[in-house]
């Protein structure tokens, strides 16, 4: 089970409150895992879903789903400038569906009154205070399905990152630590997680291919010629245009389907 780490709620969303300024990077200086990101939630959405996303940031992923698809989409976040800037950037936007940006988080899901064909999160639920906590929001999210309905849960794993540090001790890299206002999954807590009507249909290792080329790949040739790795090395590009492999995945997508109320 996970610890409870000594970090306070209100640091953690003062933390992404700063980062609103931040356009593009606003949710991680990684872009093309941002990238991978979108694609792998993208593919779940169907025309005309009602979707919900918690944790919107500052609305990236929403807007380029808006700009597909004719859907009708609702981004929550508990901080204001990442509402502020989700709007601003949509003003800017052409889009086929809708969206409507709100100051929320997930202690008020249950006051939402709508049923939805598609939610999602992307990196939102790590920032949880506690395993408790992250029990409960899965529950309340998926409490918000219509029966069919689908939570893509798009999340970092304990094991993936295993896996990742495994291969970088092997080359003589040090070992990679979740950010201090994180808490990762474990896949284990996930399988034996149990909600009344809710399946966990599948695991999505989306990432692995790219997280094995970028954080042991690209990090020991870095090593190798003396400088830093760069989120933008051409062998981290590379990772977009092929299938992923194994389960060196990072980020992962847990898949949870309503199938009765």
């Amino acid at each position: 089970m996970q610890v409870k780490q000594e970090r306070s709620i209100a640091e953690i969303q003062q933390y992404w409150e700063e980062r609103a300024v931040l356009g593009q990077e606003a949710g991680s200086r990684d872009v093309i895992a941002k990238v991978l990101e979108i694609e792998a939630i993208a593919k779940y959405v169907k025309e005309g879903m009602r979707i919900l996303e918690v944790g919107c940031g500052n609305g990236i992923t929403a807007i380029e789903l808006a700009k597909r698809f004719q859907v009708d989409i609702i981004g929550l976040d508990y901080a204001q400038k990442m509402v502020q800037a989700a709007r601003s950037l949509v003003a800017k936007e052409k889009l086929l569906g809708k969206i409507d940006f709100m100051v929320g988080d997930v202690g008020m899901l249950p006051e939402l009154e709508n049923r939805y064909d598609l939610i999602y999160t992307e990196r939102v639920l790590i920032n949880l205070e506690s395993w408790e906590a992250q029990k409960k929001a899965i529950a309340d999210i998926t409490c918000l399905l219509r029966p069919g309905g689908v939570y893509a849960m798009c999340e970092n794993s304990v094991d993936g990152l295993g896996k990742i540090n495994e291969l970088r001790e092997l080359i003589g890299l040090p070992a990679i630590t979740p950010p201090w206002h994180n808490i990762y999954f474990r896949d284990e807590d996930l399988r034996e997680l149990k909600i009344p009507g809710i399946d966990l249909e599948n695991v999505d290792c989306y990432s692995a291919t790219y997280y094995l080329l970028s954080r042991v790949v690209n990090a020991w040739q870095a090593k190798e010629e003396g400088r830093e790795p760069s989120y933008d090395a051409a062998v981290n590009r590379l990772a977009l245009k092929l299938p992923a492999l194994g389960d060196t995945a990072q980020g992962r997508i847990w898949l949870w389907r309503k199938t009765a109320e």
